[in-house]
This record gives structure tokens, C-alpha cells and sequence, in this order.
């Protein structure tokens, strides 16, 4: 096996193990969130690859992280997402939409959402509420509601995101939940509002076409477990008991008391996140996290991974998978342009 071979994401056939993750590059134009045709024309370049990932879609307005996303909570945004994804369908590429709720990064919101009201350290954000049952219920109730736009609009899949400091990471990780109720404590407790949330998108997906990203060892956006092995060891060990098609693991590599946030670094934690993950789930891994191509390639030889997704390699060569199948020199990404207006460093 390598990058290249065909493989089965879940149930989805996909041409090849390479993937385009889920960016947010900003580029919605328009207030209503509607995905444009300049979008449409940045997905098509990157059509090649076996699947993609759209940039992280919020669930309302109540979920939004920044200026220029697009997103899926009414029917007008589904029937344009649904000419990206019957573009791509025509070119053999398959498309997943990622699901997001910012939970506290966010200036949006003046009274963001949070699983408990702390504020992310040393940052520009506003300090979050912490949510009531009834909006916990809520949130669970927009997945599901979403997860049917995503369905009409005949993407391939739907991933959650549960990594990188946002909303469902915020419940999972120990720093930012002080909960004393059936949302927090436990491993299980923290838990609880991910795994309702697959349970309902299963009424609408194949459990084999849903998925989540997942984030074991960040520090991003103050996130931090002290016993990230016991919470992963149970979340996954759930998932694999739910049949879940497959997870997306980022990996980091976070010094010690990166931004004075005290923490110990994150391979520390767990040296190796994937090997790590492994035998605990069934389904398809997917590797994420500055992951070159050449450590790409021997993640799928040595079968901790089945897939790779590439998120700012992509931005900067659109022909990736061309390019690395070729050998050929990568063209070195330009972070002036990854989150702004416009064409430039989008459309290439």
C-alpha cells in the first residue's frame, strides 16, 4: 500500500489516500454563507485528490468562528454545496463536510459558548458562558438538523470536529471542562455530548459514512487533558463499539509551556498519537498534522494510518498529488494569503 493505492474511507471508495483537510481560508464573500463560485472553482483544482474535506461548516449563527465561512444550517446553503459536491462526483473525487461548532474561539460572539466559563489564556477572545442543559440539547439537535441539509446536498460523508480546541474538544479536554453534572468528571461524562451527537447523525448516515477529527495532544487554544491515553483509550474504544467509519488524527508537537500555559509538551503526553490509536479502532485512521508526504507514505506501509489529509500543502499545489507521485519540487506555501479576500493564494 501506498498514497496512491485506491482504498474504502468507511464505505466511501476513494481514487487514492490522499486528502485535502478541512482549512478555513475565509473566502465566503457573502452574508448569507452561501458557497461561491470562486469556492466551487478552488475545490475543482483540487479534484484529484481521493477526498476532501470541506473547511469546517458552522451550525448556526450562534456557532461562528470567524468573518468569510461558509456553512450548511438552511436549505439555500445546501442546494449551492450541492453543484460542489456533483462537480467533484463528475471527477472521481469524493467530498466529506466537516460539521463545526467554534465553541469559545470566537469574536463573533459577545457571549461565546462553552462546556465552562473559562476564558482561553493569553488570547483575544471573549470569555465564554457555560451552557445550560437545554443548549447542550440544542447544539446535539443543529448536528442533526445539519447532518439532513448534508444528506440533500449528497456529500459522501459527514466528519465532526471534536479537535483543536473548538466546542466538542472543549468537553473532552479537562482544562476547559470543570462541569460537575452528567456533561462533565468522568471520562465518560466528558465524553457524552459526542457520542449523542453520533448517535443522532446515525439516523440520517450509514454509521460507515460519518466520522470526527480528533485532537489527543494539542495545546491549542489552551486545550489540555492530563490523562489524554485513559479519555482517548474510552472515546475510541465507543466509537469502534458504534461501527464509525473512520477518524481523522491530528498530530502535535508542542513544546513545554508553550505561551505560558504551563502544560508539559505534547509528546510527552503520547509520543506517537497514531500507533498510540491504532489498536484501539476498527475503521479507517486518517493522518493529519503537518504530516510530510514522505512520513505520509510510511504511516499507510507500517498501517498506523489508511489515509493522509494535507491542509496547507494543498493550498499551494493544487496538483499535489501530481507532484508528489512525480517527485516533483512542492511550491512553499504563502501565509499571506491563507486566510483573506479575494483569489489570490486561493485560486490558482
Amino acid at each position: 500500500m501506498n498514497l496512491f493505492t485506491p482504498f474504502t474511507l468507511g464505505s466511501i471508495k476513494c481514487q487514492n489516500r490522499i486528502g485535502m483537510a478541512a482549512m478555513s481560508r475565509q473566502r465566503c464573500d457573502n452574508k448569507e454563507m452561501i458557497p461561491t463560485q470562486m469556492m466551487k472553482q478552488y475545490y475543482m483544482q483540487r479534484c484529484t485528490a481521493g477526498f476532501i474535506i470541506t473547511e469546517g461548516l458552522p451550525l448556526s449563527l450562534d456557532s461562528i468562528a470567524q468573518d468569510g465561512s461558509s456553512a450548511i444550517f438552511n436549505i439555500n446553503q445546501a442546494q449551492a454545496w450541492s453543484e460542489i459536491v456533483e462537480a467533484l462526483h463528475q471527477k472521481g473525487c469524493k467530498i466529506i463536510a466537516q460539521l463545526w461548532h467554534c465553541g469559545r474561539v470566537t469574536n463573533q460572539i459577545k457571549t461565546p459558548l462553552a462546556p465552562s466559563a473559562i476564558k482561553i489564556r493569553n488570547s483575544k477572545y471573549n470569555e465564554p458562558k457555560e451552557m445550560s442543559i437545554d443548549e447542550i440539547q440544542e447544539v446535539v439537535k443543529q448536528y442533526l438538523e445539519c447532518s439532513k441539509l448534508i444528506k440533500y446536498a449528497g456529500f459522501d460523508g459527514i466528519e465532526i470536529q471534536a479537535s483543536s480546541g473548538y466546542l466538542l474538544d472543549s468537553f473532552l479536554k479537562g482544562s476547559a471542562n470543570k462541569r460537575t453534572d452528567e456533561y462533565g468528571g468522568c471520562v465518560e461524562n466528558r465524553c457524552r455530548i459526542v457520542l449523542e451527537i453520533i448517535d443522532k447523525l446515525g439516523s440520517v448516515f450509514d454509521i460507515q459514512r460519518i466520522g470526527i477529527k480528533i485532537s489527543p495532544i494539542t495545546r491549542q487554544y489552551d486545550s489540555y487533558d492530563p490523562n489524554p491515553k485513559e479519555l482517548y483509550k474510552y472515546l475510541l474504544e465507543q466509537l469502534n463499539q458504534r461501527k464509525v467509519g473512520f477518524i481523522e488524527i491530528r498530530d502535535d508537537d508542542y513544546p513545554e509551556n508553550w505561551l505560558d500555559f504551563g502544560y508539559p509538551s505534547s509528546k510527552s503526553d503520547i509520543e506517537n498519537v497514531f500507533e498510540f490509536c491504532r489498536p484501539l479502532f476498527k475503521g479507517q485512521i486518517i493522518g493529519n498534522g503537518k504530516v510530510t508526504p514522505e512520513r505520509g507514505e510510511e504511516l499507510i506501509k507500517k498501517q498506523y494510518c489508511d489515509a493522509i489529509t494535507f491542509g496547507r500543502l494543498f493550498t499551494s499545489n493544487p496538483d499535489l498529488v501530481e507532484k508528489i507521485k512525480n517527485g516533483e519540487k512542492l511550491n512553499e506555501v504563502d501565509t499571506s494569503t491563507l486566510l483573506s479576500q479575494g483569489p489570490k493564494g486561493y485560486i490558482c
